[in-house]
């Protein structure tokens, strides 16, 4: 008590000194971020993660990376007073998309979950379901036509899977793939997370309006997506590939980078160019 007594008005001061820090860094966020959409695609290895922050500061998470190395990623790049996720959305139950989230849904508090419903069997797909219920997260299944609104002027449209999932299981988990448009004013981006050709057709089929500035390749470059059909169709002028070095695979395939060259595109790599940062103000993109 008599230390206390001693020492107060330096305890008294440094929460003063610390209380100031979190409104100024607040202030200094809010302000960067205002009027414009972040789209952070992380270099998470062979996998996916890709963070959305609307200009009201809605934060989406879509697929987390085969690893608990997301954490990191998205611990630098939030506020250190914010703990919290309004959308997580899981593109489809392979682990290069899934095991990150099972680790992000024990440390951050989730607002609602987006995914298709299609059965899976491998165990992380089981943890992440009982951790969903165990936390009392809604879950809303993915189709066609949905839009999911950010702010104002931004929003995020579902533009598969065309038909339900839920409990059926696929021989080609792909094409239960969750595949999106983010569209902020006149500035758009299509997210095929691991989409393939038969999804690249039947979007096309459908008519859907697919012209889009920022094309996420479908499945990290692989020779069963990005067809020269669906190139046409979007026309985007920047292409990420989510991609981990030296992999197994061999992803980007070749003739994939070679088409994106043919048609002009842009194409930045997590494997050479690490962590993507693209921003909208709502006119134009940078990078």
């Amino acid at each position: 008590m008599l230390k206390l007594r001693k020492y107060g008005h330096w305890y008294f001061l440094g929460l003063v000194a610390l209380a100031a820090y979190t409104v100024w860094q607040a202030v200094f966020w809010a302000e960067a971020h205002r009027g414009r959409v972040f789209i952070h695609v992380f270099d998470v290895g062979q996998g996916d993660a890709i963070f959305i922050e609307a200009p009201n500061g809605n934060q989406v998470l879509i697929d987390g990376g085969p690893d608990a190395s997301l954490l990191a990623k998205l611990g630098a790049d939030l506020p250190f007073w914010d703990r919290s996720l309004d959308l997580i959305v899981l593109t489809h139950p392979h682990a290069d998309h899934l095991d990150g989230l099972v680790e992000v849904l024990t440390r951050y508090e989730v607002g609602l979950v987006l995914e298709s419903g299609v059965s899976h069997s491998i165990p992380e797909y089981e943890e992440w379901h009982k951790l969903l219920e165990a936390k009392g997260v809604n879950v809303v299944i993915a189709k066609s036509g949905q839009t999911v609104g950010l702010s104002q002027a931004a929003s995020l449209d579902v533009l598969t899977p065309f038909e339900s999932f839920v409990g059926k299981s696929s021989k080609n988990i792909h094409d239960a793939t969750v595949a999106l448009k983010l569209v902020y004013a006149s500035t758009t981006a299509l997210l095929m997370g691991d989409a393939e050709r038969p999804l690249e057709r039947q979007l096309i089929g459908a008519g859907t309006n697919l012209d889009v500035d920022v094309l996420k390749v479908g499945h990290h470059g692989s020779k069963t997506s990005t067809s020269e059909e669906f190139l046409r169709a979007t026309t985007p002028r920047l292409a990420v590939i989510s991609v981990g070095r030296k992999n197994r695979y061999g992803h980007p395939y070749q003739e994939v980078l070679d088409r994106l060259e043919r048609f002009g595109v842009t194409v930045l790599r997590t494997d050479q160019d690490g962590d993507i940062t693209i921003v909208s103000d709502g006119r134009a993109l940078a990078y």
